[in-house]
């Protein structure tokens, strides 16, 4: 059966790079964007500060957005002046550089279909949901073997009328 995901993936609107978050309302095509740093946002807690017209606030990658902000800018596109950035016109759109939650996969989703092979990306994909088992079919065993008075097995002295067994290592 299908391994359905317990969680959204990822689990919450975060940022996809180190930068800075803010409204993209804010963007302008022709003009230079300069914003007041109020805080940091670090991957693993939700930040709690307040942020106004005018305000970003640096974030991590993988930390969640903070409430109203929807835009990063990379931290290389930014010149930092004590605690305000300035980035440049038409370099980014309102939404850039955010992961919506659950835009990966959903919660009830199936993440693996039945069948599908659990490769070292798939076992990884099962952990990063936290289950801790899936179901699985045994894979399929198979026996080769060679018949024939005139086989050989590799290792044996030739005899007249006797071939050395190619086939089976072929096949397998």
């Amino acid at each position: 059966c299908d391994a359905i995901s317990p969680v959204d993936v990822p689990p919450h609107d975060n940022s996809a790079m180190d930068g800075y978050a803010f409204c993209g309302n804010a963007l302008s095509t022709d003009q230079p964007l300069t914003l007041r740093v109020v805080g940091t946002a670090f991957a693993g807690a939700a930040w709690q500060g307040a942020v106004g017209a005018g305000d970003c606030v640096r974030i991590m990658t993988g930390a969640i957005m903070p409430s109203g902000l929807d835009t990063v800018v990379p931290q290389e596109l930014v010149r930092v002046d004590a605690d305000a950035i300035t980035l440049p016109s038409g370099r980014l759109q309102p939404g850039d550089n955010r992961r919506l939650r659950g835009e990966d996969i959903r919660a009830s989703s199936a993440a693996l279909t039945a069948g599908q092979r659990l490769t070292p990306a798939a076992l990884g994909l099962v952990a990063s949901l936290g289950l801790p088992t899936v179901r699985v079919k045994r894979r399929l065993r198979v026996a080769y073997f060679s018949t024939g008075n005139e086989i050989l097995s590799l290792g044996e002295p030739p005899r007249e009328g006797a071939v050395y067994d190619s086939n089976r290592y072929t096949v397998m």
